[in-house]
């Protein structure tokens, strides 16, 4: 295998199989096998583009790229020379494809309002919920977080929460999460995000109020509620500038999509 299909099948395998080339089964190695020669048939086809003669790029870019790289692969066995090279070509091919993706033109207003009509739904957000929470793990390793030990710690809380006592301070003073740290903050959710048993209860309660206790994989927990954003839409106004964003973005993607089509049907000129 030459150097460059080596700094190739470096890479593919930690991609494709998170492993060295050679620690791969004899069914990977030969799928590796073949997308290294993909790897590098594509790119020497990219390096000979007049987009890629174009590039120039200066020694202390690759150098940076190289020992960044090696940083992250120190095992990787290839030379110092091969890896400098290899990198030239890699940032030369990511070069050419930049410069094709900077031909198509960026999406203007009367696209953005297209694409926001045509998609509706993407545009609404769900009714979110402001979240805290006190957790008491279980753990039947510790006497305090036994089942029953942390079944009796919740119910006290829940005893302080009647009585009066302040949820956040209580998150902050007692809870076995880190949100203890911003007062049993979880943040502002949508339904899905927490574990069934908590969202349950979170959505049920009004603003202001809290509930539980309730059993999760992780213990118990007391669920508030601070406060109730409602579903709204996304007006075009605020959605605009990400839309045009995207839709250059898949533009630009296109354009580089094309153009590798054509230039992998090109024919290979045998010279005579």
């Amino acid at each position: 295998m030459s150097d460059l299909a080596a700094y190739h099948a470096w890479n593919i395998a930690a991609l494709r199989f998170s492993a060295a080339p050679g620690a791969l089964s004899p069914e990977q190695a030969v799928r590796l096998a073949d997308e290294v020669e993909r790897a590098q048939i594509l790119e020497s086809r990219i390096l000979e583009t007049r987009e890629a003669a174009a590039i120039s790029l200066p020694y202390d870019r690759i150098a940076a790229a190289a020992a960044g790289w090696r940083r992250e692969n120190p095992d990787c066995p290839l030379a110092e020379a091969e890896l400098f090279e290899a990198l030239h070509r890699e940032l030369r091919v990511q070069a050419a494809l930049d410069s094709v993706a900077a031909r198509a033109p960026e999406a203007d207003e009367s696209q953005a309002r297209a694409f926001y009509a045509a998609n509706p739904a993407r545009f609404q957000k769900p009714e979110r919920r402001a979240v805290r929470h006190i957790l008491i793990t279980v753990n039947p390793e510790y006497p305090d977080n036994t089942e029953d030990a942390a079944h009796a710690r919740i119910d006290s809380l829940a005893a302080a929460l009647k009585g009066g006592a302040a949820f956040a301070d209580l998150a902050a003073r007692h809870s076995e999460c880190p949100t203890a740290m911003q007062g049993g903050l979880v943040g502002t959710v949508a339904a899905g995000a927490l574990y069934p048993a908590v969202e349950k209860i979170a959505f049920s309660l009004p603003a202001g109020a809290w509930g539980g206790p309730a059993r999760t994989e992780l213990g118990w927990h007391l669920v508030a509620c601070d406060a109730i954003l409602p579903p709204e839409t996304v007006g075009f106004a605020t959605a605009e500038a990400d839309i045009r964003a995207h839709l250059t973005k898949q533009a630009r993607r296109a354009a580089q999509v094309e153009w590798l089509r054509l230039l992998m049907n090109r024919p290979v000129v045998v010279a005579a």
